[in-house]
């Protein structure tokens, strides 16, 4: 048994070589007791290219290692292992509850992320806090890296009801992390056409309320995203990168703060402390909700449900047909992981491109005048988890209470859900772009499909009047924006 130790950071990386049997498990401990004489010490790597055996007695000693680290707040991470050593921890059932990298490389990076996490909560009290009429506020420091908005298929074709079989993408769970829109699950047309749904993924895990008439939800989360299993969508937004921030917040008004206030308060708190803040932004949350109140889609919409005479699903004379508003709460002191979006009218969003926003929140100026905001936020419902008083780290959150949780349910949350507490990841958008890429029933496809996909926006042969319409609706919405930017800039004076 070979045993080599070579630090990075914080992080001491095993690169172990030969058998991990029942003598080469006692050398590995032995290392791994002055090892872990040092308190401070709570990442370990090992790098496992060079084992070419595994018996029992390794397991135990990583288990082992495993629960000390835990126990300190770190974690341990196996890298480069080969096909019988892993095939040796599946057959002892461990896999799914150890932290292993194809590298050394993907496996330095997890745990320094981790001691990110330790290092954040040991700081806790230093963070930088905010109070406000509705609650306090802390800000964790996220990703640095600019976030984005990826728009799949236009909104107007869902308002419209105007699907076809021609227009539904497909994407892996790991390609939509973090989204919201219409979608189903399902290996042909057949399955999914005409149950489509409103739906969520929150951290890799599927939510969706089939339009089947039972009004019952379904939830997936996948424990290997082998490609076999692809999301059918025809409009769905995603988070474009991590988050740049985390909050966590808790309500001072009685029974809770509505969604529409919450993101009140962080468009303000943005437009005060953030330089890269533009107006939208990408909002995932573990919530703690008392009040829920939903918007529920009735019908798939698909070409044979469209209302007569060019109607939208939202006219008067339809929305009764297609919808059903909730008057009193749905749920009741629930836990929520959401997924949302919300745009800021107060500032200038001549910097996104219109055509692209339009595709993403299909506008109706006059009503959105009223609010100063668009909000769209969908959640899955869960019987009440506990939330940590600190947090720093909410996929780990997310991933907790959906693998272990009590599902319930997913809805489109209306602007008065009420949310007592919340941890919340924050993308301050910086761009707006429409994704065309897996379009046809394929999770990936070349240069030549993506381009067929372009062209439908262009030339909607079956629907001569769409380009026609869709130009006057950018151009109104448009107009609509240059107008909230005088207004802004008159009140400002």
């Amino acid at each position: 048994m070979d045993i080599e130790t070579s630090r990075h950071g914080a992080t001491v990386v095993l690169h172990l070589g030969g058998r991990i049997d029942a003598y080469g498990a006692k050398k590995l401990d032995q290392s791994l007791e002055e090892l872990l004489g040092d308190p401070e010490l709570a990442c370990i790597v090992f790098e496992m290219e060079n084992v070419k055996y595994l018996s029992s007695a390794g397991i135990r000693s990583i288990i082992r290692t495993l629960k000390i680290l835990h126990k300190r707040g770190g974690e341990l991470a196996l890298a480069s292992i080969c096909q019988y050593c892993r095939n040796v921890l599946e057959t002892a059932g461990m896999t799914s509850s150890l932290n292993i990298f194809p590298t050394r490389k993907e496996a330095t990076a997890f745990l320094q992320n981790v001691q990110w996490e330790r290092q954040a909560l040991e700081n806790w009290d230093e963070m930088e806090t905010a109070d406000s009429p509705l609650g306090a506020f802390r800000f964790i420091s996220g990703d640095a890296a600019a976030a984005g908005l990826s728009v799949v298929g236009n909104m107007a074709d869902i308002v419209h009801s105007r699907i076809r079989e021609r227009d539904i993408y497909s994407r892996s769970f790991s390609q939509t992390e973090y989204s919201i829109g219409i979608g189903a699950l399902g290996d042909s047309p057949e399955d999914y056409m005409d149950i489509l749904g409103s739906m969520a993924t929150i951290g890799g895990a599927m939510a969706w309320l089939p339009t089947d008439g039972h009004d019952l939800a379904d939830f997936l989360v996948p424990r290997h995203d082998t490609g076999s299993v692809l999301i059918r969508t025809p409009f769905n937004l995603t988070v474009n990168g991590g988050f740049n921030e985390y909050v966590m917040f808790e309500s001072s008004e009685p029974g809770g703060t509505t969604l529409s206030r919450l993101y009140k308060g962080l468009f303000l708190l943005s437009r005060r402390r953030r330089k890269d803040y533009r107006g939208i932004l990408g909002v995932a949350a573990f919530a703690q909700v008392e009040e829920l109140f939903s918007r529920t889609m009735l019908k798939s919409p698909v070409t044979r449900n469209a209302p007569v005479a060019g109607k939208t699903i939202f006219d008067p004379v339809n929305a009764e047909s297609w919808f059903v508003s909730d008057s009193y709460p749905r749920h009741r002191e629930v836990t929520c992981l959401t997924c949302g979006f919300g745009v800021d009218l107060s500032c200038d969003l001549s910097v996104f491109d219109p055509g692209s926003i339009y595709s993403a929140f299909y506008l109706d100026p006059a009503e959105a005048a009223d609010k100063g905001h668009i909000l769209i936020n969908h959640g899955a419902v869960f019987e009440r988890c506990n939330m940590p008083e600190k947090a720093v780290s909410l996929d780990r959150e997310i991933r907790n209470v959906a693998e272990n949780g009590e599902f319930k349910d997913v809805r489109n949350l209306q602007d008065d859900t009420r949310i007592s507490r919340a941890f919340l990841g924050i993308s301050y958008i910086q761009d707006v772009s429409r994704d065309t890429s897996g379009w046809h029933g394929q999770s990936e496809l070349g240069a030549a499909n993506r381009s067929t996909a372009e062209r439908r926006y262009r030339q909607e042969a079956d629907f001569t009047e769409i380009p026609r319409k869709r130009d006057e609706e950018i151009s109104k919405f448009q107009r609509f924006l240059e107008a909230q930017k005088l207004k802004h800039r008159t009140e400002n004076k």
